[in-house]
């Protein structure tokens, strides 16, 4: 009787529980198909905006109607006055002029873990864009950076979903404006790239093929777009150039049909990344002509081609290319009609119906073109949108220029400070050297940039305005990267000896990191280890600088040097940053977004890696990261008091509940901290991470300042996907708050 009653027992507990879990599925399932249905309808034309296109549709001829579709490529029609849309590069600032504000490249913007400063640049980037006739640009890249070896690297804000999620959203918001402003006259297109997982490909190989599970997809790389478009409504998406899963991006029905726009509900423009229609058969021998590989891209919803330096004519798959698959009979005219539909309707939304965009004395030279050599030779196909009248004002603006340095100053991260070495006393110091290749490089902006600024501080003038007369600086390059010559090595040990402190400059340069510049090796390229081995063997405190775009192998660095300062790439302000930081007029607060290896054979290594198969931890001893993720040292000090929670137990994942600290500035200077939430599922019936970011907020305290910060746990923060769709598990989650991922505090939540 009692052993039947105990069986009972424990059968309608796990009734219970499977019931549940299944209404928390169902529940879920519906709340999503209510938001895909909500976001899905910010996407649609007005009923005015649909009735014009409908006119216009039944009055275009099939090549103005594929003409329509091409991107970086005049795509007016003056006929039926239809306005040519624009597009252009804002990765980190407006690619497109040379008179662009230049702010720090994406992954200094991720180190500055603050959206409110993100979506600040990103409207400059906006507003300068629009004043030089640019609609659309191709930003940003929302990959996870989870390998050095990528040339893309720097392209991404960090290794983690929800922090990339969170300054990704606020860099779109930015470009597009919000709510009733969202595409307004100073606003732009922004693009989600590449959909999805480029930031880890095998060897660290740009466009190396992908093979991942739905799961690892959904809560990793998925998780920024999802964001993107539930949250952000971005209005372009660009697919990735590799296959995932044996289908190329570009004509992946289940990634851009079923997820992307079923599941979240987008449904803006798909725009190709560069050739990568064209590449459905060339490279990867889906099918046998160019005519069926353009059918794939659009069924797959691809609505847009970008072709770099591509004349009108053969290598347009939405060009003479597709014509013909329309009228061979593969593309129905009714599925060319739905993506030009899409074109024209954002061309209404920003407001360029009635306005001249395009400057048409280029035009005849681009219709001329028949070679690509041809159509290159031309400064016409950088762009052919005619400027505002007011541009210059709009451009040279020194409230931008100030937003560029502040930007800058809150990006670098201070990895060391033996002896609290910085910041410098220039009252104290009376000889500094300088030394290193990137000390006094004007180049230094990272990819997706304009080749010629208005202007860069280097290193150097940085140095050398701010100290003046107070400092002597003596200058010796040492190296050249890329070059094996060793002789000004000497010399810069002779100016280093001599004087009372070195600030070391060394990392990448635009050789040495950039889109298909992958390598199989982290170490600091070319002569630069040999410099600062030297540099360190003469005794002095020396101050390593980094400037750079992918994470090196910092192990002896971490060791040897006094002081480390990474700044990655820190736009057209980068002397003046590194000055102030340097001598104290600047307190370092940013925080490192990725995970620093020791060495190149511990690849990929991050922070939320799944625990491995063994008792011992990957993370033990040598193989410990240099720095963690989420670490950054001030010049200041921070003191925790124990965190807790507005509540300890809750019934639903989706209650609301808040974790607080309390943080103190017990230094002497006023200084940045980034408060720092990780949550971990204590038991779970799929494998998790130990630790996941799931919130963080940065704040400003003065010396004895102390401050509640108060961070939402929301029911995203405790799901996991399991048998194709988002669950919640009953059962324990710790909460961890800190300043960095390895130095947090715990409490304890409870989900019954």
């Amino acid at each position: 009787m009692i052993k039947s009653i105990l069986t009972n027992t424990k059968f309608l507990l796990f009734f219970y529980a499977l019931l549940f879990i299944s209404s928390s599925l169902f529940a879920q399932t519906g709340q999503e198909k209510k938001k895909c249905h909500e976001v899905w309808e910010i996407y649609q034309p007005t009923p005015q905006q649909k009735k014009k296109i409908d006119t216009l549709l039944s009055k275009m001829t099939l090549k103005e109607k594929v003409m329509q579709l091409a991107s970086y490529y005049p795509n007016l029609n003056k006929r039926l006055g239809i306005p040519h849309l624009q597009a252009g590069e804002c990765l980190h600032g407006l690619a497109n002029s040379k008179y662009g504000t230049s702010f720090p490249q994406a992954i200094a913007l991720g180190s500055t873990w603050d959206p409110v400063l993100i979506k600040q640049i990103a409207t400059v980037i906006a507003r300068e864009a629009r004043a030089m006739g640019v609609h659309h640009c191709y930003s940003p890249n929302l990959g996870l950076a989870r390998d050095p070896r990528w040339g893309r690297f720097e392209e991404c804000y960090g290794e983690d979903p929800i922090l990339v999620s969170l300054i990704g959203k606020a860099f779109i918001e930015g470009l597009q404006g919000t709510g009733k402003d969202r595409f307004s006259e100073d606003h732009i297109i922004a693009t989600a790239k590449h959909f999805v997982a480029d930031g880890r490909p095998q060897a660290g190989a740009n466009g190396a093929s992908e093979e991942l599970s739905k799961r690892i997809l959904h809560e990793l790389y998925l998780k920024p777009y999802r964001m993107a478009v539930q949250e952000a409504h971005v209005g372009a998406i660009m697919p990735a150039h590799h296959s995932l899963n044996g289908e190329p991006c570009h004509s992946n029905t289940w990634l851009l049909q079923e997820v992307l726009k079923k599941t979240y509900g987008f449904d803006g423009i798909i725009v190709c990344d560069n050739g990568d229609i064209k590449g459905i058969k060339k490279n990867f021998r889906m099918v046998d002509t160019y005519e069926e590989a353009a059918k794939l891209a659009l069924d797959a919803g691809v609505n847009a081609e970008l072709a770099w330096l591509c004349p009108w004519g053969e290598n347009r798959m939405y060009g003479p290319i597709l014509i013909n698959a329309v009228k061979q009979g593969l593309v129905p005219m009714a599925e060319l009609d739905k993506a030009v539909a899409k074109i024209l309707q954002y061309k209404m939304q920003l407001d360029l119906f009635g306005k001249k965009t395009l400057d048409e004395s280029k035009m005849k030279e681009i219709e001329n073109a028949t070679e690509i050599k041809d159509y290159a030779s031309t400064a016409a196909y950088k762009s052919v949108s005619l400027p505002r009248k007011n541009w210059k004002s709009v451009l040279f603006n020194k409230e931008s220029n100030a937003l560029a340095l502040k930007s800058a100053c809150k990006s670098i991260i201070l990895l060391k400070n033996e002896a609290n070495l910085l910041p410098l006393d220039e009252n104290k110091i009376k000889k500094l050297a300088l030394i290193g290749p990137n000390a006094d490089d004007p180049t230094l902006l990272g990819t997706y940039s304009t080749s010629e600024p208005r202007y860069f501080v280097t290193v150097k003038e940085g140095i050398e305005n701010l100290v003046k007369n107070k400092v002597t600086v003596s200058y010796e390059k040492g190296i050249t990267i890329g070059s094996d010559d060793r002789s000004g090595i000497a010399a810069a040990v002779g100016i280093a000896k001599a004087s009372d402190v070195v600030v070391l400059v060394l990392g990448d340069n635009k050789q040495t990191i950039k889109e298909n510049q992958d390598r199989d090796d982290i170490t600091l390229p070319g002569l630069q280890p040999a410099l600062m081995r030297a540099m360190v063997e003469t005794g002095k405190p020396v101050v390593l600088v980094l400037l750079h775009g992918r994470t090196p192998a910092l192990a002896y660095a971490s060791e040897h040097v006094t002081a480390i300062l990474d700044g990655w790439f820190l736009g057209q302000e980068t002397g003046n940053a590194v000055a102030e930081t340097l001598f104290g007029l600047n307190n370092p607060g940013g925080k490192t977004t990725v995970t620093y290896p020791r060495s190149t054979g511990l690849l990929p290594q991050c922070y939320n890696d799944l625990p491995a198969g063994r008792t011992h931890s990957i993370y033990k001893g040598t193989v410990d990261p240099v720095y963690p993720f989420g670490y950054g040292l001030s010049y200041t000090t921070f003191e925790y008091g124990k965190p807790s929670l507005s509540t300890s137990v809750i019934h639903s994942p989706d209650q609301e509940v808040y974790a607080e600290v309390t943080v103190k500035n017990t230094g002497s200077s006023v200084g940045d901290e980034v408060v720092q939430l990780y949550i971990e599922d204590e038991i779970c019936s799929r494998l998790r991470p130990l630790k996941e970011l799931k919130n963080f907020q940065r704040i400003t305290l003065k010396p004895n300042e102390s401050k509640v910060v108060r961070l939402a746990i929301s029911r995203s923060d405790l799901e996991f996907w399991k048998n194709d769709s988002w669950t919640v598990e009953p059962g324990k989650f710790k909460i961890r708050m800190g300043g960095s991922s390895v130095k947090t505090q715990m409490v304890e939540l409870i989900l019954k």
